[in-house]
């Protein structure tokens, strides 16, 4: 029952909130990315389409402008479309006879290197695209639209009108819809994850509410987890709270039963102890001995059943208020002693616990004490990482050879003082019932020093 403890970390744990924070974002992500890629596509074929368009529309405008003067093609002054007229416009044309020959180039051309013409030239009355990288640094990468026709005229001949376009301004808008669309999607998903957190939050603040008001249960600040949960964790809620409350009865139920097994067996024993001293001395000591067997064997199993672990958390108890109440009445019972007690408390220390149980582990170890020492008993309470009670006496003390034996039910290390030898037992049995410990040694004042450690 170690709350105190953090705990440890099991395979398949972590946050639930975590998870699918991390699965959303992920399936989030990869959609996005995947509908960005499909636009970034989309707009890209768009862009092309409507390059080949713009120099399908310049290559008819060539042919409608066309006019043939004594077997040479030529041009009118103004050739439709502006750029091919002004020098690196990015829009370039020429004319290739079949055999090869450049019969007409546009102004546009002049002082711009002209790639080479395809290999393969585009069939009559049909259209080839060609998407050009140039290898040279002083040709420029162009698109490049060529159309062959049938020229009807003093005699037929035929030509391909080529077309090219710089692929830079379209390759920069691409670029600039990639960025932006790149943009927008990031952000879109930045906002649509801040929403689904939200969104998260918003849906798990029930189970967070519960996990809450378990950790303040287990920490004794509460009777129950309540009930304002909603429908998917109503039944899970109405079903811890009927077994915290039936673990309680049930708990408290065996207590009182314990108890009416103690006060039961209390009258019959005093009544065979009261008729023993009518037997002879030798019939007597044996009957004593097996009264004193009897006695020691009920409590011992009571503090086995005071001692079994409840799996309902008890309430934080402050320790130093308890020593006192146990010092107040201690005083009365060794009143004639005078016995000096000094407590050690520099800051308030609590642990978690049922109140007669800790009662019970610090009377023993205090009565003893009280019992043993000369006259004085010092006990000190400090907080690491459990609670620490040290009681210390100056009395004869305990011997280092006999300090585990005396921890054990029954054992005793003095027989000058009535006692049955198990109250040592019965602070072991409960501090192992809390995860907590007990270990003897030897006080600086001269006589025994005990050590109660139970987790805060």
């Amino acid at each position: 029952m170690n709350d105190g403890a953090p705990a440890r970390r099991r395979p398949g744990g972590g946050s639930l909130q975590g998870r699918l924070m991390v699965t959303s974002a992920i399936a989030l992500g990869s959609f996005l990315a995947a509908t960005g890629w499909v636009l970034e596509r989309s707009f890209a074929g768009s862009v092309l389409a409507g390059a080949q368009e713009q120099m399908r529309g310049a290559i008819y405008g060539l042919l409608g402008a066309a006019q043939v003067h004594g077997g040479r093609l030529g041009f009118p002054q103004g050739l439709g479309d502006p750029r091919l007229s002004a020098p690196e416009s990015g829009l370039y044309a020429y004319v290739e006879a079949a055999d090869g020959a450049i019969t007409w180039r546009s102004p546009s051309l002049q002082v711009t290197p002209l790639l080479p013409t395809p290999a393969r030239r585009p069939l009559p009355g049909s259209f080839r695209f060609l998407d050009r990288a140039s290898a040279d640094a002083g040709q420029p990468d162009v698109y490049q639209l060529g159309y062959t026709v049938i020229w009807e005229a003093e005699q037929e001949a035929e030509m391909t009108f080529w077309m090219l376009a710089d692929r830079r301004p379209f390759g920069a808008e691409i670029t600039a819809f990639r960025r932006n669309a790149a943009i927008g999607l990031a952000g879109a998903t930045l906002l649509l994850i801040v929403a689904q957190l939200v969104a998260l939050r918003w849906g798990l603040a029930p189970v967070r509410r519960m996990t809450e008001r378990i950790a303040a249960l287990r920490a004794g600040r509460g009777d129950d987890i309540g009930t304002d949960y909603p429908r998917e964790l109503d039944a899970l809620a109405h079903t811890l709270n009927r077994f915290v409350v039936g673990e309680r009865e049930n708990q408290e139920r065996h207590r009182k039963a314990m108890g009416d097994l103690a006060h039961s067996l209390k009258t019959p024993l005093t009544v065979l102890r009261n008729a023993a001293q009518e037997l002879q001395p030798s019939a007597r000591a044996l009957f004593d001995e097996q009264l004193e067997l009897m006695d020691a064997t009920v409590a011992h199993q009571l503090s086995r059943a005071v001692a079994v672990r409840s799996v309902v958390p008890q309430r934080a108890l402050a320790v130093a208020p308890l020593i006192e109440r146990l010092q107040r009445t201690l005083d009365r019972a060794y009143a004639a002693k005078g016995v000096a007690v000094e407590l050690v408390a520099p800051a308030p220390v609590s642990v978690r616990g049922d109140e007669r149980d800790l009662l019970q582990m610090l009377g023993n170890l205090l009565e003893n004490a009280y019992k043993y020492s000369a006259s004085r008993v010092r006990v000190t309470v400090a907080a690491g990482a459990g609670a620490r009670i040290v009681v210390e006496d100056d009395g004869p003390g305990i011997p280092a050879a006999a300090r585990e034996r005396v921890l054990a039910r029954g054992a005793r290390a003095d027989t000058r003082h009535a006692g049955h030898g198990i109250g040592l037992a019965i602070v072991v049995e409960l501090a192992h019932s809390y995860d907590g410990a007990l270990a003897l040694a030897e006080s600086d004042l001269g006589g025994a020093k005990a050590t109660l450690t139970l987790p805060r």
